[in-house]
Protein backbone atom coordinates (compact mmCIF):
# COMPACT_ATOMS: atom_id res chain seq x y z
CA UNK A 1 0.00 0.00 0.00
CA UNK A 2 1.25 3.44 -1.03
CA UNK A 3 0.14 7.03 -0.26
CA UNK A 4 0.78 9.69 -2.97
CA UNK A 5 -0.34 13.11 -2.15
CA UNK A 6 -2.66 14.68 -4.72
CA UNK A 7 -2.58 18.29 -3.70
CA UNK A 8 -0.11 20.34 -2.00
CA UNK A 9 -2.50 20.95 0.97
CA UNK A 10 -4.84 17.76 0.81
CA UNK A 11 -5.44 14.65 -0.06
CA UNK A 12 -3.62 11.41 -1.43
CA UNK A 13 -4.60 8.54 -3.35
CA UNK A 14 -4.12 4.73 -2.05
CA UNK A 15 -2.68 2.41 -4.35
CA UNK A 16 -1.91 -1.47 -3.74
CA UNK A 17 -5.07 -1.73 -1.77
CA UNK A 18 -7.71 -4.57 -3.00
CA UNK A 19 -11.42 -3.79 -0.85
CA UNK A 20 -12.58 -7.24 -1.93
CA UNK A 21 -10.39 -9.09 0.31
CA UNK A 22 -10.59 -8.11 4.04
CA UNK A 23 -7.86 -5.65 5.37
CA UNK A 24 -5.53 -6.93 7.94
CA UNK A 25 -5.29 -4.80 11.37
CA UNK A 26 -1.76 -3.58 10.07
CA UNK A 27 -3.68 -2.43 7.33
CA UNK A 28 -6.52 -0.55 9.04
CA UNK A 29 -4.38 1.40 10.96
CA UNK A 30 -2.06 2.49 8.63
CA UNK A 31 -4.90 3.62 6.65
CA UNK A 32 -6.59 5.39 9.60
CA UNK A 33 -3.02 7.03 10.18
CA UNK A 34 -3.08 8.03 6.68
CA UNK A 35 -6.49 10.00 6.79
CA UNK A 36 -5.50 11.71 9.71
CA UNK A 37 -2.05 12.96 7.65
CA UNK A 38 -3.71 13.90 4.23
CA UNK A 39 -6.87 14.91 5.61
CA UNK A 40 -8.65 12.20 2.35
CA UNK A 41 -8.31 9.61 0.56
CA UNK A 42 -9.03 8.01 -2.52
CA UNK A 43 -8.38 4.50 -3.80
CA UNK A 44 -9.97 3.50 -7.32
CA UNK A 45 -10.75 0.79 -9.72
CA UNK A 46 -12.96 -0.90 -7.31
CA UNK A 47 -16.18 -3.21 -7.83
CA UNK A 48 -17.52 -3.79 -4.56
CA UNK A 49 -20.70 -4.65 -3.16
CA UNK A 50 -22.38 -3.46 -0.11
CA UNK A 51 -21.02 -5.65 2.48
CA UNK A 52 -17.71 -4.68 1.50
CA UNK A 53 -18.27 -1.44 1.82
CA UNK A 54 -19.11 -1.48 4.84
CA UNK A 55 -16.74 -3.62 6.03
CA UNK A 56 -14.08 -0.78 4.61
CA UNK A 57 -15.49 2.00 6.28
CA UNK A 58 -15.83 0.45 9.69
CA UNK A 59 -12.04 -0.36 9.51
CA UNK A 60 -12.19 3.47 10.67
CA UNK A 61 -14.95 3.24 13.56
CA UNK A 62 -18.26 2.26 13.87
CA UNK A 63 -21.04 3.34 11.49
CA UNK A 64 -23.32 5.82 12.27
CA UNK A 65 -26.94 5.15 11.61
CA UNK A 66 -29.64 7.05 9.47
CA UNK A 67 -32.83 5.21 10.43
CA UNK A 68 -34.63 8.20 12.14
CA UNK A 69 -33.76 11.17 9.60
CA UNK A 70 -33.15 9.31 6.05
CA UNK A 71 -34.84 5.82 6.27
CA UNK A 72 -35.70 6.52 2.78
CA UNK A 73 -32.77 6.70 1.16
CA UNK A 74 -31.25 3.62 3.13
CA UNK A 75 -29.89 1.24 1.07
CA UNK A 76 -32.99 -1.52 1.65
CA UNK A 77 -30.24 -4.29 1.95
CA UNK A 78 -27.50 -2.37 3.83
CA UNK A 79 -28.88 0.30 5.90
CA UNK A 80 -25.81 1.33 6.95
CA UNK A 81 -25.63 2.56 3.34
CA UNK A 82 -27.34 5.61 2.34
CA UNK A 83 -27.76 6.47 -1.42
CA UNK A 84 -27.05 9.58 -3.14
CA UNK A 85 -28.32 10.14 -6.61
CA UNK A 86 -30.29 12.24 -9.02
CA UNK A 87 -31.45 9.18 -10.65
CA UNK A 88 -35.95 8.90 -10.27
CA UNK A 89 -37.72 5.32 -11.03
CA UNK A 90 -41.35 4.78 -10.80
CA UNK A 91 -41.56 8.49 -10.49
CA UNK A 92 -39.90 8.63 -7.11
CA UNK A 93 -35.95 9.60 -6.29
CA UNK A 94 -33.81 7.02 -5.46
CA UNK A 95 -31.58 8.65 -3.26
CA UNK A 96 -30.85 12.12 -2.24
CA UNK A 97 -30.42 14.45 -5.04
CA UNK A 98 -28.38 17.50 -3.66
CA UNK A 99 -25.06 16.13 -2.32
CA UNK A 100 -24.34 19.34 -0.52
CA UNK A 101 -23.81 22.06 -2.93
CA UNK A 102 -22.40 24.70 -0.65
CA UNK A 103 -18.90 23.92 1.43
CA UNK A 104 -19.61 22.59 4.69
CA UNK A 105 -18.46 19.68 7.12
CA UNK A 106 -20.99 16.83 7.31
CA UNK A 107 -22.47 16.81 11.22
CA UNK A 108 -20.65 19.69 13.07
CA UNK A 109 -24.21 20.52 14.23
CA UNK A 110 -24.52 17.72 17.22
CA UNK A 111 -21.98 17.08 19.99
CA UNK A 112 -19.85 14.26 18.82
CA UNK A 113 -19.54 15.19 14.90
CA UNK A 114 -18.73 12.51 12.33
CA UNK A 115 -15.04 12.12 11.93
CA UNK A 116 -15.16 10.88 8.34
CA UNK A 117 -17.66 10.05 5.45
CA UNK A 118 -17.20 7.60 2.89
CA UNK A 119 -18.14 7.55 -0.94
CA UNK A 120 -17.97 5.21 -3.65
CA UNK A 121 -18.99 5.84 -7.33
CA UNK A 122 -21.56 3.52 -9.05
CA UNK A 123 -22.27 5.79 -11.66
CA UNK A 124 -20.59 9.41 -12.69
CA UNK A 125 -22.36 12.03 -14.99
CA UNK A 126 -20.23 13.08 -18.36
CA UNK A 127 -20.16 15.92 -20.48
CA UNK A 128 -21.21 15.29 -24.08
CA UNK A 129 -17.02 15.13 -24.55
CA UNK A 130 -16.46 12.47 -21.67
CA UNK A 131 -15.25 14.94 -18.94
CA UNK A 132 -16.63 14.02 -15.71
CA UNK A 133 -18.96 16.13 -14.10
CA UNK A 134 -19.64 16.48 -10.56
CA UNK A 135 -16.85 17.15 -9.27
CA UNK A 136 -16.45 17.64 -5.14
CA UNK A 137 -13.77 20.21 -4.00
CA UNK A 138 -12.18 19.75 -0.19
CA UNK A 139 -10.78 22.27 2.02
CA UNK A 140 -7.43 21.50 4.42
CA UNK A 141 -8.99 23.70 7.20
CA UNK A 142 -5.59 22.49 9.14
CA UNK A 143 -3.61 24.32 6.42
CA UNK A 144 -6.64 27.17 6.86
CA UNK A 145 -5.35 27.54 10.44
CA UNK A 146 -1.95 27.95 9.85
CA UNK A 147 -2.70 30.59 7.20
CA UNK A 148 -4.19 32.75 9.42
CA UNK A 149 -3.36 36.27 9.63
CA UNK A 150 -2.41 36.92 12.95
CA UNK A 151 -4.93 39.49 13.64
CA UNK A 152 -7.67 36.98 12.62
CA UNK A 153 -6.15 34.31 14.89
CA UNK A 154 -5.85 36.66 17.99
CA UNK A 155 -9.66 37.90 16.96
CA UNK A 156 -10.76 34.14 17.15
CA UNK A 157 -8.79 33.05 20.21
CA UNK A 158 -11.52 31.59 22.49
CA UNK A 159 -14.75 32.26 20.52
CA UNK A 160 -17.54 29.52 19.90
CA UNK A 161 -19.96 29.41 17.18
CA UNK A 162 -22.75 27.58 16.84
CA UNK A 163 -23.82 24.73 14.37
CA UNK A 164 -27.07 24.04 13.70
CA UNK A 165 -29.14 21.66 11.01
CA UNK A 166 -32.23 22.59 10.65
CA UNK A 167 -31.94 26.72 10.42
CA UNK A 168 -31.05 26.13 6.82
CA UNK A 169 -33.17 23.41 5.48
CA UNK A 170 -36.39 23.72 7.86
CA UNK A 171 -38.48 26.44 9.72
CA UNK A 172 -37.09 26.61 12.72
CA UNK A 173 -37.87 23.39 15.26
CA UNK A 174 -36.74 21.77 18.10
CA UNK A 175 -36.31 18.39 16.14
CA UNK A 176 -32.67 18.80 15.96
CA UNK A 177 -31.31 21.41 18.26
CA UNK A 178 -28.13 23.02 17.30
CA UNK A 179 -24.72 23.03 19.15
CA UNK A 180 -21.76 25.24 20.15
CA UNK A 181 -17.75 24.33 19.04
CA UNK A 182 -14.97 26.37 19.74
CA UNK A 183 -14.03 28.41 16.09
CA UNK A 184 -10.55 26.51 16.25
CA UNK A 185 -10.48 22.66 17.55
CA UNK A 186 -8.15 20.18 18.62
CA UNK A 187 -8.23 17.36 16.50
CA UNK A 188 -10.03 15.05 18.60
CA UNK A 189 -6.98 12.14 17.63
CA UNK A 190 -3.86 14.15 16.09
CA UNK A 191 -4.56 16.94 18.63
CA UNK A 192 -3.28 19.44 15.62
CA UNK A 193 -5.43 22.94 15.50
CA UNK A 194 -8.27 23.22 12.61
CA UNK A 195 -10.42 25.98 11.97
CA UNK A 196 -14.28 24.88 12.38
CA UNK A 197 -16.68 26.98 11.01
CA UNK A 198 -18.75 26.52 7.97
CA UNK A 199 -20.98 28.21 5.46
CA UNK A 200 -23.22 25.18 5.74
CA UNK A 201 -24.25 24.97 9.16
CA UNK A 202 -22.68 27.66 11.06
CA UNK A 203 -25.15 29.83 12.42
CA UNK A 204 -23.63 32.49 14.36
CA UNK A 205 -20.36 33.58 16.92
CA UNK A 206 -21.20 33.59 20.58
CA UNK A 207 -20.81 36.63 22.34
CA UNK A 208 -20.58 39.22 19.39
CA UNK A 209 -23.33 41.17 17.75
CA UNK A 210 -25.51 39.98 14.69
CA UNK A 211 -24.06 42.01 12.19
CA UNK A 212 -20.13 41.67 13.51
CA UNK A 213 -20.57 37.84 13.70
CA UNK A 214 -22.16 37.54 10.34
CA UNK A 215 -19.01 39.61 8.93
CA UNK A 216 -16.77 37.44 10.97
CA UNK A 217 -17.90 34.37 9.67
CA UNK A 218 -17.99 35.67 5.84
CA UNK A 219 -13.97 36.37 6.65
CA UNK A 220 -13.55 32.71 8.17
CA UNK A 221 -15.87 31.28 5.75
CA UNK A 222 -13.78 32.63 2.53
CA UNK A 223 -10.38 31.78 4.04
CA UNK A 224 -11.51 28.41 4.45
CA UNK A 225 -12.34 28.52 0.47
CA UNK A 226 -9.67 29.78 -0.59
CA UNK A 227 -7.55 28.47 -3.34
CA UNK A 228 -4.43 27.15 -2.02
CA UNK A 229 -6.06 24.93 0.55
CA UNK A 230 -8.52 23.25 -2.16
CA UNK A 231 -8.19 19.99 -3.89
CA UNK A 232 -10.99 19.33 -6.71
CA UNK A 233 -11.43 15.14 -7.20
CA UNK A 234 -12.77 14.46 -10.63
CA UNK A 235 -14.64 11.22 -9.97
CA UNK A 236 -14.53 7.82 -11.78
CA UNK A 237 -16.40 4.92 -11.20
CA UNK A 238 -15.38 2.41 -8.74
CA UNK A 239 -13.32 5.37 -6.55
CA UNK A 240 -13.74 4.81 -3.20
CA UNK A 241 -13.03 7.84 -0.93
CA UNK A 242 -12.94 9.07 2.56
CA UNK A 243 -12.08 12.24 4.43
CA UNK A 244 -11.72 13.68 7.43
CA UNK A 245 -14.49 16.30 8.96
CA UNK A 246 -12.43 17.66 11.55
CA UNK A 247 -9.81 18.73 9.32
CA UNK A 248 -11.58 19.36 5.46
CA UNK A 249 -14.22 20.74 4.59
CA UNK A 250 -15.97 19.93 1.27
CA UNK A 251 -18.73 21.26 -1.38
CA UNK A 252 -20.22 19.18 -4.36
CA UNK A 253 -20.54 20.46 -7.65
CA UNK A 254 -23.67 21.34 -9.40
CA UNK A 255 -22.93 20.90 -13.19
CA UNK A 256 -25.18 18.39 -14.32
CA UNK A 257 -28.67 16.84 -14.76
CA UNK A 258 -30.56 13.92 -16.09
CA UNK A 259 -30.32 12.33 -18.17
CA UNK A 260 -26.56 12.46 -16.81
CA UNK A 261 -27.26 9.92 -14.03
CA UNK A 262 -24.87 10.65 -10.84
CA UNK A 263 -25.14 7.38 -8.62
CA UNK A 264 -22.92 6.92 -5.43
CA UNK A 265 -23.37 4.52 -2.02
CA UNK A 266 -22.18 6.52 1.26
CA UNK A 267 -21.32 5.88 4.97
CA UNK A 268 -20.80 8.09 7.58
CA UNK A 269 -18.27 7.26 10.46
CA UNK A 270 -18.74 8.07 14.12
CA UNK A 271 -16.53 10.43 16.09
CA UNK A 272 -15.25 11.97 18.78
CA UNK A 273 -16.29 14.60 21.31
CA UNK A 274 -14.79 18.19 20.28
CA UNK A 275 -12.70 20.60 22.34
Amino acid sequence: MQFRPCSPAIGAEVTGLDLTQPLSDQDKQTLRQGLIQYGMLFTRGHKLSSQQLVDYARGFNEIERYDTTMSQYLLATQPEIIVLSNIVENGKPIGVADGGKYWHTDRSYVAKPAWSSCLYALEVPHADDGTPLGDTLFSSMTAAHDALPQRLRERIAGLSAWHEYVFRFSARNDSMPGVAHPIIIKHPLSQAPCLYVNRGFTHKILGLPEQEAKDLMEELWRHAESEPFVYRHKWQVGDVLLWDNYSAQHCATDDYALPQRRHMWRTTIQGFPLQ
